[in-house]
């Protein structure tokens, strides 16, 4: 077989978490692929390269996370880079984890509990939707009580 023909065959992904415009995860037995669509870009990092997966709220906007890795550089010490910003998809990336960790179970991750704290963080955001909604659905009957009222005042008059 050729390099050519070797190239065309693609692996598979393990996981994959998308968010953004066409922006992607890809989780593979040997290597974390980060793909930008938008930008034509993709970032491969392999895994053995990665020390530990850092994971911090977004400034401005704390639900959009940014996920960055140190990498074990015999070189130059220890880099970190970014290898996703405004990433939304918690969900996704949660279940990503435990896979990552089957493959590398020495990395370490920062926060230490970060399936755990994306788990909360899930859970916050899914009370503070039913919280919202409560209170329109409120606001709506206390309006709907108010016209009732008016108008069987008008009707008596």
């Amino acid at each position: 077989m050729s390099m050519s023909e070797n190239n065309i065959i693609k692996k598979t992904p393990i996981s994959i978490v998308r968010f953004g415009i066409g922006k992607e995860i890809e989780l593979y037995p040997d290597e974390l692929v980060i793909v930008g669509k938008e930008e034509g870009k993709e970032g491969r990092v392999p895994l053995e390269a990665i020390k530990r997966l850092i994971l911090t709220p977004g400034d401005p906007n704390p639900s959009k996370l940014i996920l960055m890795a140190d990498l074990n550089d015999e070189e130059e010490g220890n880099t970190t880079v970014i290898l996703a910003e405004g990433m939304t998809n918690a969900r996704d990336f949660r279940a990503m984890i435990p896979r990552i960790l089957e493959l590398r179970p020495d990395m370490q991750l920062d926060p230490p509990d970060m399936e755990e704290q994306l788990r909360q963080a899930l859970n916050n955001r899914r009370a503070w939707s039913l919280t919202c909604y409560g209170a329109i659905i409120l606001l709506f009957i206390v309006l709907y009580l108010l016209y009732l009222a008016v108008a069987l005042l008008g009707a008596h008059h």
